[in-house]
């Protein structure tokens, strides 16, 4: 007798948990006439979107709560933390690519001559105050930035639907959910709303790359949602600081959509050969 697939409540809870908490921040602002400019800073002291950041981590904590009673949120959390990668030095370094990847281009940039970033652009990151130093930076982006989606699109969204779906099935539901979960973004943020028009198509085709690029990366590291939250910090920091506008960000966004291309390839022709209805109704 054959197993029925499991339930996409635990899934449909999740996104409509995330979408509530970050949309309610994000509204209230768009409410109050409060907008982020260019720089991720808004007009008005401490105006900020990255609060919002943290709907998917707390989502999955709830849904996690709901679902599997009242330990499986703090279970969540503990193999978030808990869970390190296998091989670990091989998990640890992936985790840094990013940012071994910009520091290798910030060579060649400087060996063409080129004139170098003062030092604080590179830890200028929107939507936090200047003067924050770089360990205040690095230690709230991955709170915010990193743990605070990871947990939630890999962490929870990812392993519920990879329990009934294929990844590459998984994963385009996972970067179809993350895309709308940005729509009031684009009113908020200025240098999302400068996007609209032709220039969303390239966004939203960069994010569905960035989605299989961080399920391989998931992957890879053994299911560790830490080492998937460090990649996503450190690739933001690379490209979202004052440092990296230009031609920093095109290049290395360029090599995450081959990557994401060539991942979502691969999976694709898996899918193809696995077969449609067993891949999209397995039971992990």
């Amino acid at each position: 007798m054959k197993t029925a697939p499991p339930s996409l409540r635990p899934a449909l809870c999740y996104v409509a948990f995330a979408v509530a908490l970050s949309w309610s921040y994000w509204g209230l602002l768009l409410a109050l006439g409060l907008r982020v400019d260019a720089a991720g800073v808004g007009a008005h002291p401490g105006v900020t979107h990255l609060p919002g950041l943290l709907g998917p981590a707390v989502a999955a904590i709830l849904t996690a709560r709901w679902y599997g009673g009242p330990g499986a949120g703090w279970a969540l959390l503990r193999r978030a933390f808990t869970r390190w990668p296998r091989p670990a030095f091989r998990g640890w370094l992936l985790a840094l690519s990013p940012l071994i990847a910009g520091a290798l281009l910030w060579l060649v940039w400087y060996a063409l001559g080129r004139e170098m970033p003062p030092a604080a652009a590179f830890w200028h990151f929107p939507g936090l105050p200047a003067q924050w130093g770089p360990v205040a930076v690095v230690l709230a982006v991955v709170c915010v930035n990193g743990l605070g989606e990871e947990l939630g699109w890999r962490g929870y969204l990812g392993e519920v639907l990879s329990q009934r779906f294929s990844r590459w099935s998984a994963t385009c539901w996972v970067a179809a959910v993350w895309m709308a979960w940005h729509a009031p973004l684009f009113w908020l943020n200025a240098s999302m709303a400068a996007m609209v028009g032709p220039m969303l198509l390239g966004w939203a085709l960069g994010l569905a790359c960035g989605a299989f690029v961080l399920a391989q990366v998931h992957e890879w590291s053994g299911r560790c949602v830490a080492v998937v939250a460090l990649w996503h910090t450190a690739y933001n920091l690379v490209v979202a600081t004052e440092a990296g506008h230009g031609a920093m960000a095109t290049v290395l966004s360029a090599g995450v959509m081959v990557w994401g291309c060539t991942t979502a390839a691969v999976w694709w022709r898996q899918r193809r050969r696995d077969g449609v209805n067993q891949s999209d109704s397995r039971v992990a």
